[in-house]
């Protein structure tokens, strides 16, 4: 089990790459050369043609690149004020709160472990140049070290997926499900992006991308029928949202689901 001290390491880093990991527009570029999908091969010899027969007419499911990830996301962060909203609808369905979220622990430096043997000294004379180049407009000593990194396609710290599916419906979640049982394949779930761990765009996953779901806000406010205050919740669950929101004392309630994230919601 990991120490404590080894934990906190990981949850300063985590915190601190989540403050500066905006990559300088300056000295990072997007790769031009043409790539093969991240991980290329991995699980090539599954029946990913038939899971996808299975899937509803609205569902699509995707091979992804490393030149995906830099030709859709790395332009808004080169932006001087970024917006997960330009983002988060792009074809590949990579793209993540920060740029450098696409490695391991947010550090591009080349790592087989995680960065766990790393310093606090090496993260600052990766990151802090970059960074400090990005505000000051002139390139600091060291920032072609990071650029390197972060344009090698072959970069083991690259965290992100091989292949992502977009569900439509429950149904497709469901498929989804049973061919990674099946198979024994590890499956990340991405909203909106924002975990700073990576189980959002974990590498040599097959990553379920919520966002083209069915969404349920456009419904609009759903009044509850007053006799359904202390009644029990029906076996299929088909009252429950109301059963609980008249015990609270709210007489209607509005229903959010599917690849909605805040930003959505709240602008219906």
């Amino acid at each position: 089990m990991p120490s404590f001290a080894r934990a906190a390491k990981r949850l300063f880093l985590l915190t601190f790459l989540g403050c500066v990991s905006i990559p300088s527009p300056l000295f990072v570029a997007a790769a031009e050369s043409d790539s093969t999908p991240t991980g290329s091969g991995w699980s090539s010899d599954l029946d990913w043609d038939g899971l996808a027969s299975k899937l509803s007419s609205s569902a699509s499911l995707i091979d992804t690149s490393f030149k995906d990830y830099t030709e859709e996301c790395y332009p808004e962060f080169s932006e001087a004020s970024s917006s997960m909203h330009a983002l988060i609808d792009q074809p590949s369905g990579m793209c993540l709160n920060s740029y450098y979220f696409g490695w391991e622990m947010g550090w591009p430096r080349p790592s087989d472990n995680g960065h766990m043997n790393e310093t606090f000294d090496r993260l600052t004379e990766d990151i802090v140049p970059l960074w400090y180049s990005t505000l000051m407009g002139t390139e600091l000593e060291g920032a072609n070290v990071t650029q390197a990194f972060l344009d090698d396609e072959t970069n083991p710290s690259l965290n992100l997926p091989s292949k992502v599916l977009f569900p439509k419906v429950a149904s497709d979640v469901v498929k989804t499900v049973q061919f990674a049982k099946k198979n024994g394949i590890e499956l990340s779930v991405k909203n909106s992006g924002h975990s700073y761990t990576g189980s959002s765009s974990k590498k040599n996953t097959l990553l379920l991308n919520m966002n083209r779901y069915t969404h349920y806000a456009p419904d609009g406010i759903t009044d509850c029928d007053a006799a359904l205050l202390n009644t029990a919740v029906a076996g299929d669950l088909s009252n429950q949202a109301c059963v609980l929101a008249l015990a609270r004392g709210k007489s209607s309630l509005i229903r959010v689901g599917g690849g909605e994230n805040f930003g959505k919601f709240i602008i219906r």
